[in-house]
Order: structure tokens, then sequence, then C-alpha cells
């Protein structure tokens, strides 16, 4: 019953943290690249300091410059045909791997072919923890995954990297996950932005089913007060939300509840609405119905509504009452003297709900006043949309949409509006609606 909130949730969650992580390192998985998992797979780890890139000359055009054509003026990736850019790292302390390599010096294949003017000052400037590995292709080493196969002095909490350092000495000091491990976890959340704060927090939710034995009731405790503590917009909070679901502790479904209705943003309810499922689904529809007539301003409004759209209740698995008055708050909703923000927030929960004719009367009405209701295009957009999905879908796969011929009619009536009644009726469910936050949902 989760699968819609689930892939939204998770679809977002990678989104934000590969945006974010790095703004150099591309196309990685952040829950493979944490520290935790870097410490596991790679195959040496080591503190050094970069000291230079060399270039070194081939007789062949190279494997790394195919892939790597210079980019942004060699900023980006600067792949030089016959050329193979080296990094020279000197080698500081060794940690995993072969101990005799401190004071000597380690190559690796450059990320991205860079020069060393080219890589973050911090990487330059100092120190860093460098995880790598030999490819299959050469037997070179290389940094796993660009910029996140490393951890800086900027990047750990405090701006100590033995911070980091010690952390990874322990992790590989023991063996099975346990209960000091998870301690560890939770004790490198610092909520700071660091990169062991946000891995760590990382790991409780994407890897949750690794930690789960072992997390005690005193830990789903800490795990909740930190989702709790967590600032509005930072990493931890989106990884923290979906760990408070993953392994819920007592007064879990009030704490993501409180989380969610004091920070509006998309990301936030989605992830929380999700959590709110793996808690107790049948209670948190209940809890968001009962919230919404106690809510003091839209923003709280546009939450609950947004909240029971992603969650869906069913009346053949929540019951036909939950459902029901699901339907009639979203259908009170769709009328134009609603504020534009919430207004949208219930077109697009009218589409994910699967309404089917519950809401086709109010609908029509915002679409036929369009010229004097003030609703904007991008409103008259979402209703016909939501209006679009309207409909059943049989056992055979046969399509009722109860607003067919007066959206075939629109079309052709209204060349503005016919693309858009095409995409709708073909694809109610993906086509995008503009939500109150600017972005399509």
């Amino acid at each position: 019953m989760k699968t819609k909130t689930l892939f939204c949730a998770l679809a977002m969650l990678a989104m934000i943290v590969a945006a974010e992580a790095s703004a150099e390192a591309q196309k990685y998985s952040p829950h493979r690249t944490t520290v935790q998992q870097l410490t596991e797979n790679a195959e040496v780890v080591l503190v050094g300091q970069l000291d230079r890139v060399e270039d070194i000359q081939l007789t062949v055009k190279g494997l790394d410059a195919a892939v790597y054509k210079r980019l942004n003026d060699g900023a980006i990736q600067d792949g030089e045909d016959f050329i193979r850019r080296e990094g020279v790292i000197t080698v500081n302390s060794v940690l995993k791997g072969d101990a005799a390599a401190i004071g000597s010096e380690l190559r690796f294949v450059s990320i991205r072919q860079l020069k060393l003017a080219a890589y973050d000052t911090d990487m330059r400037t100092g120190e860093a923890v460098y995880f790598l590995s030999k490819r299959t292709e050469d037997g070179r080493y290389v940094i796993h995954d660009d910029e996140r196969g490393t951890v800086t002095a900027q990047e750990s909490a405090g701006g100590d990297l033995m911070t980091t350092v010690h952390y990874i000495q322990a992790q590989l000091g023991l063996g099975a996950i346990d209960t000091n491990a998870v301690n560890r976890l939770l004790d490198a959340i610092t909520l700071d932005g660091s990169r062991l704060s946000v891995d760590s927090a990382i790991e409780l939710s994407w890897h949750h089913e690794i930690y789960a034995p072992a997390v005690t009731a005193e830990q789903r405790n800490r795990i909740k007060d930190l989702g709790t503590l967590s600032q509005p917009g930072s990493e931890e909070r989106t990884q923290l939300i979906t760990a408070m679901g993953r392994h819920p502790a007592e007064g879990a479904l009030d704490a993501l509840l409180d989380i969610m209705l004091h920070d509006p943003s998309w990301s936030t309810t989605s992830l929380a609405s999700m959590s709110l499922e793996y808690v107790d689904r049948n209670q948190a529809i209940n809890r968001l119905l009962d919230q919404y007539p106690l809510a003091g301003d839209d923003d709280t409004r546009m939450v609950i509504v947004r909240s029971l759209g992603l969650i869906r209740p069913k009346a053949g698995y929540d019951g036909v009452e939950l459902r029901t008055r699901t339907l009639d708050l979203v259908k009170g909703l769709l009328k134009a003297t609603t504020s534009k923000n919430l207004l949208r927030e219930a077109l697009i929960a009218s589409r994910d709900l699967r309404s089917e004719n519950a809401h086709v009367t109010e609908l029509k009405a915002l679409i036929d006043g369009r010229e004097t209701n003030g609703l904007s295009g991008a409103e008259v957009n979402a209703a016909i949309v939501a209006l679009a999905a309207g409909r059943t879908v049989d056992e055979a796969g046969n399509v009722n949409c109860f607003a067919k011929d007066y959206l075939v009619a629109l079309g052709e009536s209204d060349p503005v509006l016919d693309q858009v009644v095409k995409s709708a009726m073909k694809f109610p469910y993906t086509t995008l609606v503009i939500g109150a936050d600017g972005k399509g949902h």
C-alpha cells in the first residue's frame, strides 16, 4: 500500500542528496558512497596530501581521455588524447591496506582527468582521507566515485579530519554490526551538515535492514530525537525522517506529524508521509483528517492535503469512512475562492487520490469559469489533469474516464488547452502539476 509514497519519497531523496552532497561529483549513488560503505568496499583507505598531478604520455588514445573529454574549459573534466593524468598522494597514514606505503607516494588516475588547479581548494591545501581501489581495466588505482571517495578536513565535524579518521579506525576494528555500531552512527550525527553526520543518517535510512536487528528501544528514541532537532532543509532531516519510520520509537507518529506540520517543504511532507505509513498508516490518516479543522494557516492545511494525497486512503484497505472523509475534504477546497497555493495542492491530491467521479462537478466548474474566476493557467491546467484522472479501470484494463466527452470538446474548442487535455487524457497520473512550491509534481 506504500508503493506510490515510497517511490516519490525515495526519488526525491536521491535527487536531493546527489545534487547537494558534492557540487563536483557526478552520477554517484549517495547510499553506496557513505563513509561506512566506502570503508568496507575500498581496497585502500589512507590519509594523505595531494601533492601534484602529472601528465603521462601515451602512444595510443587513453580510455580516460575518451570518457572525460574536456568540458567547461577543464573545470568539470579535462581528458586529453594521448595523455593520462595521474594524481600523486603523499601517504601520511594507512587505515586499510599495506601499511608499508606510509611515507611513500601513491598514484591514482586523476579524477575526471583534472589538472591540480581544478581540484577543490580543500583537497589541494590539506590532508584528506582517500578511498581507493584498483580498477579492472589496467590495475591502476582510482578514487571511488570521484570526490565522494574523499573526505577533507573542511567536510569533517568542526573542521577536524581526525574525527573522521577515528570513526573509520573504530569501524575497521569491529566485526559484526551490533548495538555499539549503532551507537557510533548516532554519536556521529552531529546535525552540522558534516560528511560523517550526513552519511551516518543515510546509513540508518537507506541501509535500515542491516541495522534494525541491533537497534534498541533507547536508540530508536535517539533517532526520533535527532529527527526532531534537525534543521528544516538540512540533509540530516531528509535522512532522519526516513529513519524514524524505519526504526519507529514510541511516539514516532506524533514526532513525525509535528515535524511535517511545522516544515511545509514538499520533500519533508513526502518523506514524512512515507514514514507515517510505516509507523501506523490507519492512525496517520485519522490524525491528519482530525488535524485539518485545527490548522491555523494555509501552510499547515497544504501539508495535510498534500500528505493525504500521497498516502492515498483506499476504501478497500483503509475503509470507506477514511476514503470518503478524505475525498470530501479535498472536494470542499475545489473552488475558485480557495487560496491559490492551497487550491493547487488540492488539485494534485484530487489527481493522486484516484477520485473517480467524486470531484467531477467541482473540477468542471473551475475550468468553465476560467475567464472570470481569477484562476491562472497553472490552476486551470491542474484542474484538467485532475479531471482526466477521474476514471475507473476494470480488470480487463478498459478505461472509463467520467469526463471524457467534456475533455475532448474542451480541447477542440480551445487550442491553448488542447495539448494539456491530450497529455492528461493519456497520462493523467504522471502529467506534472505545478504545486505551491512552484515545481512540478
